[in-house]
């Protein structure tokens, strides 16, 4: 492949690089926020249009995707639709994945979205540019830098005359790892660079109270004066950082660093899930009315009443979160910020780490490399603000590495869930009523350091997030079915599923 399709060229570069046919959409407007979800991150209009697809006069191209590879073959599969609507081989094809200064906003990789919906503007955009080549050729690019608005209802190949598309090939990011090439943001290294670690406070688990941001009563500096490289001890609220020029020096500030915390109220006792679920405050909703539930209940030859309850689960990556973060000045331009991470949102990450500094969006450069894997959220954006706050102290990149104590303390977790099921069925065997009703503790899960340094509130949300499958796939005559809204006991986020899984093993455990 040609090194111009693999540069990592940002969307001023490529909008101004010359041999190149160049697919941009405007940014989409921000969607409506749905009822009961978090609001999403828009595109910063100021930015110009999103690059999609560049083919160069070499034959190369260049694809830019917003979401990330999480080990599922992503960027192979979009690398496939693309070289499929070019005419290309997919080894002509550089598929760049999620970093917010070059590719399109499309929100967090989640939900099966990536190829179904995402890759659609993709797939257009490549076939768009095929039209144009058909009708001037490679050639007609040289010493041209050629940009068109994409057509949404660009013709596109038939499914049956799909050469590619389909076929078993090999996953192109392999070869790189099999090599122990620079991939992994655990591996990632600059110049000048000096090393990070955080003190948590205790009160690991919980991300709203009160006490969130107001714990800390002292740091004892003094506690690890006799370590030799320490650059700067970092005190933002409870947001404790220590800085050093080599790792190991880190670590044992770390660990010999006398802090003093206030009391707080404590965990809530969970050893009893179901009833901590049951009497968290909820806000009712109704779901599906229909028939007379109470009384064909009251009426069963045979009623019958179930509890299921879902545990929190840890998400427990293969290996604990990492970032790197490098707070710089450009020449003749305003203060930076780039940063390398593993996170599955960006945009999103961005947004946060513009808040968390005061740094205006578009100048947060975020580069998305691959972690240690993830089956929903772990502690990768919560690193990387970590990264961040310790490299504007400094003025210098620093990178952080989370211990495996921290990331199983403090990573947001798989949310419980309570399903009530009371029913029963009639004389001749059938259902005679399903009242279903489920309790889902919320799972927003701000980024850590903006709740430590209370630069946003900590406060329990309720989402609309228990309903997903909480409607069964049965014909049932009498059917109530009610979903709990209610703020979260324990940090919790996404984690496969987002409440469908424990409720369709209510159902077919009571079926």
């Amino acid at each position: 492949m040609s090194r111009r399709a693999d540069a990592r060229l940002s969307r001023a570069e490529l909008r101004a690089a010359v041999g190149v046919l160049l697919i941009v959409r405007e940014p989409p407007a921000a969607a409506p926020p749905a009822k009961g979800q978090p609001a999403a991150v828009a595109a910063n209009l100021a930015e110009g249009p999103e690059p999609l697809i560049g083919v160069w006069d070499d034959g190369s191209v260049t694809a830019l995707h917003g979401h990330v590879d999480l080990g599922t073959g992503l960027r192979t599969a979009l690398a496939q639709i693309v070289a499929e609507e070019l005419d290309v081989r997919v080894d002509d094809v550089h598929v760049a994945l999620g970093d917010t200064a070059r590719a399109p906003n499309q929100g967090a990789t989640i939900a099966s979205a990536s190829i179904q919906i995402h890759g659609e503007p993709l797939r257009r955009a490549a076939a768009q540019a095929r039209a144009w080549l058909a009708a001037n050729g490679v050639a007609g690019l040289s010493g041209r830098h050629i940009e068109l608005l994409l057509d949404p209802n660009a013709p596109t190949k038939r499914p049956d005359a799909y050469t590619t598309v389909g076929q078993s090939t090999p996953r192109v990011d392999i070869p790189a790892k099999a090599a122990g090439e620079l991939v992994f943001v655990h591996d990632m290294r600059v110049p000048g660079m000096l090393h990070g670690r955080v003190v948590r406070p205790p009160y690991a688990g919980v991300d709203a109270g009160e006490f969130v941001g107001n714990t800390l009563e002292a740091v004892d500096e003094a506690s690890i004066a006799h370590i030799a490289g320490i650059r700067q001890i970092v005190v933002i609220r409870d947001f404790i950082g220590i800085v050093a020029e080599r790792e190991e020096q880190a670590e044992q500030a770390m660990r010999e660093l006398k802090v003093t915390w206030k009391p707080w109220p404590g965990m809530p006792p969970l050893a009893d899930l179901s009833h901590a679920l049951r009497n968290n405050p909820s806000t009712r909703r109704v779901l599906v009315e229909q028939g007379d539930v109470d009384a064909a209940i009251a009426g069963a030859a045979q009623p019958m009443q179930r509890e299921y309850v879902w545990p929190y689960q840890l998400h427990a990556s293969i290996g604990p979160s990492c970032a790197l973060a490098d707070w710089h000045d450009e020449p003749g331009q305003a203060r930076r910020m780039t940063v390398w991470t593993g996170s599955q949102n960006p945009h999103v990450l961005r947004a946060d780490l513009a808040t968390l500094t005061g740094l205006p969006d578009v100048a947060v450069d975020v580069i998305r490399m691959e972690a240690s894997g993830c089956y929903g959220r772990n502690g990768a954006d919560d690193v990387a603000a970590d990264a961040a706050l310790l490299s504007r102290a400094v003025g210098a990149p620093v990178r952080v590495q989370l211990t495996r104590e921290q990331e199983h303390l403090w990573e947001p977790k798989g949310a419980a869930q309570l399903m009530q099921v009371h029913g029963g069925l009639d004389a001749n065997g059938a259902i005679a009523a399903y009242d279903f009703q489920t309790s889902y503790p919320s799972n927003g899960a701000p980024t850590l350091a903006l709740l430590l340094t209370r630069t946003i509130a900590p406060d329990a949300t309720a989402y609309e997030m228990g309903d997903r499958t909480a409607v069964p796939p049965y014909d049932v005559p009498n059917l109530r079915v009610v979903a709990n809204d209610m703020p979260p006991i324990l940090r919790a986020s996404w984690l496969r599923g987002v409440s469908a899984l424990p409720n369709s093993f209510a159902h077919e455990s009571y079926v």
